[in-house]
């Protein structure tokens, strides 16, 4: 399986320095760990006595950080006196706005806005077939919850996830591929269907941990879907994940929404 980058990791003779200039400069704040979530991957600033105090070739790692206006994010860090070793600039052929800066270890950073004329140029290049409006947007899961607080109970004490964001009758949760929302609705799910799936490497082990904190699986006896302990075997997987088929559990949240975590089935372990 292809690995997924979990964190990136930034060495430093003052971390906690480092730290809080990332966190005014992006309006972020470290979680318990002392992660920075900017986006899907975390920067870890972490002290360490065998480096310099500042970045002897800063050329050769830059932190590339996605934003929605570029000239917005400049003028507030230019607001913090921060050192720009590029102004920000639209580059015609990359159909996108950069601008590059130092942080006080003297590690690049660059912001880049991608513009709709980016996406459109990729979708041509990569000839994706999606051309609407919505091709080059963010696409995140919904689940509906009766009672939130019992959501967020359930996630946390049964499958051991925390909101990294919270809001007024919402609750969002995010991964290294995706996220999802839990949000205040009166209405119940039909959990006639998966709502949501996780995809992992190691299904019984997933299945085991989550047994011990109580999680139920589904069991089904069905034309063409057996389980068996819980677990069934799905013919057909998507090629980019190299498999012919899927190992496959479901379970019910508190709130009834019927969600399954997939394990892709090898042709050599059938």
């Amino acid at each position: 399986m292809t690995p997924n980058i979990g964190s990136i990791l930034l060495a430093s003779t003052d971390p906690a320095r480092l730290r809080a200039w990332y966190e005014r400069a992006f309006d972020v704040r470290a979680d318990g760990d002392g992660f920075l979530l900017l986006g899907e991957v975390g920067v870890l600033v972490d002290g360490r006595e065998d480096v310099a105090e500042r970045a002897a070739e800063p050329e050769r790692v830059i932190i590339n950080l996605h934003v929605a206006d570029a000239r917005a994010v400049a003028r507030r860090l230019d607001a913090l006196g921060v050192e720009w070793a590029a102004e920000p600039e639209y580059r015609e052929g990359a159909g996108a706005w950069f601008a590059t800066l130092r942080d006080p270890d003297g590690n690049l950073v660059q912001i880049i806005e991608l513009t709709p004329e980016y996406w459109t140029a990729r979708r041509a290049r990569l000839g994706t077939g999606s051309v609407g409006p919505l091709a080059g947007a963010s696409v995140a899961g919904r689940l509906p919850a009766q009672d939130l607080d019992r959501a967020r109970r359930f996630y946390r004490e049964k499958l051991g996830l925390e909101p990294v964001e919270t809001r007024p009758g919402g609750l969002r949760y995010r991964f290294p591929g995706g996220e999802f929302a839990l949000f205040a609705s009166a209405g119940k799910p039909s959990g006639e269907h998966t709502q949501l799936s996780w995809h992992v490497d190691d299904l019984d082990r997933t299945v085991a941990e989550l047994r011990e904190r109580g999680v139920e699986f589904e069991e089904y006896d069905l034309p063409g879907l057996r389980t068996v302990d819980g677990i069934a075997e799905v013919e057909g997987d998507y090629p980019s994940r190299g498999g012919v088929g899927e190992r496959a559990v479901w379970f019910r949240d508190s709130e009834g929404n019927l969600l399954g975590i997939g394990q892709s089935l090898p042709a050599s372990g059938r």
